[in-house]
């Protein structure tokens, strides 16, 4: 496990807080369900995993797996993958009800099934970088198979599912709408493999909403992941748009479930950070990266 105290500099235009250690865990963290036992990877076995993530950089590099948000696809990253490939084996994935398997349900196991054999297939350890629901998914897969997971850098999802829903109820209530006009009347933003939808969501949305993804919804309401973050042993970086009040109100709470945590707040972003500041968020990973895959896995 790397060391507490993960020093990254502030850059500018953005904001960072500190915290490492596990002891005093919010009471949050200890009110909901314990984390459930791991998930077996073997349902990715008899996906075309191959055709669902693109990997750029050196081939001996240290590797940095990244998932999407909702209603777009692995080439959100495409920003992420022309700035980090100099030094970085860089990995983007399709989640499932995204790209090469827009059709596919969003299962929880089934997302976090595709992104071990991802990272399998690319060296075995990894950092993995979440946007929104890819940074749920993340959470899940670092409690699931930490030996796997480098460090985390989850953005814009520092906020229950659950909580999100009863602050925001129309999230919910346009989702299941566009689910209807979808489903009946054969409307709703395509997604198309390799490329991003060619209708983002609603700003109203924040984001939250996605194509063949109600399962997501389910799965994210009945599920509590201060607990996945809260086991997860190693350095997780929070990187937040300054803009996005929705997903950032229980930043300081999921500060404190890391063991070994930094909160990076990116001014002039709202959900969409690593798309709207790219040169900051790419410099917080950069720097982040630096520091994980200088520090021995055993410190």
């Amino acid at each position: 496990m790397a060391p507490t105290g993960i020093g990254i500099d502030e850059g500018e235009g953005a904001m960072e807080t500190t915290a490492s250690g596990g002891e005093g865990l919010p009471a949050a963290v200890a009110a909901v369900e314990p984390v459930a036992a791991a998930e077996p990877a073997a349902p990715a076995d008899r996906l075309n995993v191959s055709a669902a993530f693109d990997v750029a950089g050196p081939e001996e590099a240290p590797t940095i797996v990244f998932l999407h948000g909702t209603r777009v696809t692995r080439a959100m990253w495409n920003p992420q993958v022309a700035a980090l490939t100099d030094r970085y084996r860089v990995v983007t994935v399709d989640l499932p009800g995204h790209g090469v398997f827009a059709d596919m349900p969003f299962r929880m196991p089934r997302a976090v099934a595709i992104a071990w054999s991802v990272i399998d297939r690319n060296g075995g350890r990894a950092i993995v970088v979440g946007q929104s629901l890819g940074g749920y998914v993340a959470m899940e897969l670092a409690a699931a198979h930490p030996g796997h997971v480098a460090g985390l850098v989850l953005c814009n999802s520092s906020a229950e599912p659950r909580a999100v829903a009863r602050r925001a109820p129309r999230t919910v209530g346009v989702y299941l709408a566009d689910r209807v006009g979808e489903r009946y009347l054969g409307r709703g933003a395509p997604v198309h493999a390799g490329g991003p939808t060619s209708a983002p969501a609603p700003r109203a949305t924040n984001g939250w909403l996605f194509k063949g993804g109600y399962g997501a919804v389910v799965t994210a309401l009945r599920t509590s992941f201060l607990p996945r973050l809260a086991a997860y042993p190693g350095p997780v970086l929070l990187v937040n748009g300054a803009d996005d009040p929705l997903f950032r109100r229980a930043e300081r709470t999921f500060l404190a479930a890391c063991r070994d945590g930094r909160l990076r707040v990116i001014e002039g972003a709202g959900h969409l950070v690593s798309s709207e500041q790219p040169e900051a968020f790419n410099a917080a990973i950069r720097e982040f990266a630096e520091v994980v895959f200088t520090t021995p896995a055993s410190q």
